[in-house]
């Protein structure tokens, strides 16, 4: 049986509490750990690995308890694969000693090592290369490749992507995401990166100050937020004050449909594709326009609500994107998240 339970987790190092009674459950498939530098991801997953000992709650791989039940099972006993940040690969050993490593020496030179190159899609050309000849990419797969060779039932990637460039690493990623899931392991994968956890993973944990603050699939983090901070953390929202009845609320961009049923002052969660944006004076509620984020495709434009303190992020089309100091009119098209405002209790 494969599979991750962690129940009431804590981690302190010092003074500082790193994770507070964390509760995760990974049946299958990819779990992406998604937070901020320095909310706990890399403890979490270096605990479950067995590299450190929490000083509360217990981690479950499998039907096996591994910590907080008494004595801890050593990490090499725990039959979990581990992909560091830089793949760490010996620099002395080839692709294929590389990959072999974890194995019985009986099995080094076998059908495994020539399996798991096929699983992460590197071709046979490869295999007695060393690791300075190979690419940022092609060395993550190997390091994937070594993690997967014993057949763990977990295997954990702590930012496996980060030092690889924009285009590389989304190839690697849709990769190792596709090996993964054929090899049938359990993964869990941390990240900062939002749309690596979003188009990767099965499961997202949002992770922030050694808490979880929502876990679910990845679209309905997207679409239908637990609360604001989830809201304005995975992908970008504006967050507006507004006062809801009978499914709609007034705010500065005017009157807007909800998505829930809420009633009274409430927090508005808008993402940037619901605002349309028009040049000019046309129907709408008018904005100057701060600045814009030019991305090829599209752009992300920041707007000031004439005569408020509003500020608006809205997405638009990558041709006749509106110049900063403009005046444009803004349009929020869709139904809209709503959460009781905390401010006003």
């Amino acid at each position: 049986m494969s599979g991750l339970r962690v129940t009431g987790l804590s981690k302190t190092f010092g003074s500082t509490r790193v994770l507070d009674s964390l509760d995760l459950e990974v049946s299958d498939g990819i779990t992406a750990v998604l937070g901020p530098s320095g909310c706990g991801k890399t403890t979490l997953l270096r605990l479950v690995a067995g590299f450190l000992d929490p000083d509360a709650g217990t981690i479950a791989i499998g039907d096996r308890v591994v910590a907080g039940a008494g004595r801890p099972v050593p990490a090499r006993s725990r039959k979990v694969g581990y992909v560091p940040q830089e793949g760490a690969l010996f620099p002395h050993l080839d692709v294929t000693s590389n990959v072999a490593f974890g194995l019985a020496r009986a099995s080094r030179r076998g059908a495994r090592v020539r399996e798991v190159l096929d699983l992460v899609e590197l071709v046979s050309s490869v295999a007695e290369r060393y690791p300075h000849e190979l690419s940022g990419g092609q060395q993550q797969r190997v390091a994937l490749a070594r993690a997967l060779a014993p057949d763990p039932s977990l295997v954990l990637l702590d930012e496996p992507f980060s030092s690889l460039d924009a285009g590389l690493r989304e190839d690697t990623g849709r990769a190792v995401a596709r090996a993964l899931r054929a090899s049938g392991a359990t993964a869990v994968l941390v990240t900062h990166d939002q749309g690596e956890a979003l188009s990767l993973a099965d499961q997202v944990a949002v992770m922030r100050a050694g808490r979880f603050l929502q876990v679910s699939p990845p679209s309905e983090i997207y679409l239908r937020p637990a609360s604001p901070e989830v809201a304005g953390f995975v992908g970008h929202a504006t967050l507006l004050a507004g006062i809801a009845s009978d499914g709609t609320a007034t705010c500065d961009l005017g009157r807007v449909s909800l998505l829930t049923d809420v009633a009274g002052a409430v927090l508005l969660a808008i993402r940037p594709e619901q605002v349309s944006v028009s040049p000019g004076a046309s129907d709408g509620i008018r904005a100057d326009v701060l600045d814009v984020s030019y991305f090829g495709h599209d752009a992300t434009l920041r707007a000031r609500v004439c005569g408020a303190e509003t500020v608006v992020i809205a997405r638009v089309p990558a041709s006749g994107v509106p110049a900063p100091g403009s005046v444009v009119c803004l349009r929020v098209s869709g139904d809209v998240l709503a959460f009781p405002d905390p401010m006003a209790s």
